[in-house]
């Protein structure tokens, strides 16, 4: 059985982290305000941008979004003393820290995933399997038909589809969760020759 959030937690809670001050790469990997930081500028651009599904910035949106997040999830992991794993897949990271998800934050931070990986960046994915994955994702989050109003109220109204609400529901969860681990593991600056 999977360790839940409140069990890494606990485990960690009033531990001390040492960081190393004098190794710019280890302290900005292991100083988990940095995480928070680098989430915060990511958000703060992704919202400048806005998040509606027809608007003309969307794609730009949704990759900072998604990358808000990631960053997010990695700092809470690094300060549950959790290894960061080397991917974009926010389910995964979500999981990794033993988070519950609902089954509309699935859909919303696998749509996230699609355009962090490829669709925000790239005109393909890295092979057909992975391109058609990734529009079966995006597309799964919008009616299959109706007039376009309603398509489009739908888009940005509903917990299920990547919009404004949803991100902000999931940006301010994730914010929470760091902060349970930022308030309860305390750090410590060293120099790297004090061993």
């Amino acid at each position: 059985m999977k360790e839940t959030f409140e069990e890494k937690l606990a485990r960690v809670a009033g531990s001390i982290r040492r960081i190393v001050i004098d190794d710019p790469h280890r302290r900005y990997r292991d100083g988990i305000l940095y995480w928070l930081n680098k989430a915060d500028a990511l958000h703060d651009a992704a919202m400048v941008l806005g998040g509606d599904p027809f608007g003309h910035h969307f794609e730009a949106f949704a990759l900072l979004a998604g990358f808000s997040l990631e960053a997010l999830i990695k700092g809470t992991l690094t300060g549950l003393g959790e290894k960061v794993p080397f991917t974009h897949d926010l389910v995964t990271l979500f999981e990794r820290a033993g988070l519950e998800l609902s089954d509309d934050d699935r859909v919303v931070l696998k749509a996230l995933t699609v355009y962090t990986t490829w669709h925000s960046r790239y005109p393909a994915a890295k092979d057909a399997k992975g391109m058609i994955e990734g529009m079966e994702v995006l597309r799964s989050q919008y009616p299959s038909s109706g007039n376009l109003q309603t398509i489009a109220e739908t888009a940005n109204a509903s917990p299920a589809s990547l919009n404004t609400a949803s991100y902000e529901r999931l940006y301010g969860f994730c914010r929470q969760r760091f902060f349970d681990v930022q308030s309860s593991v305390h750090e410590s600056v060293h120099y790297s020759y004090e061993s």
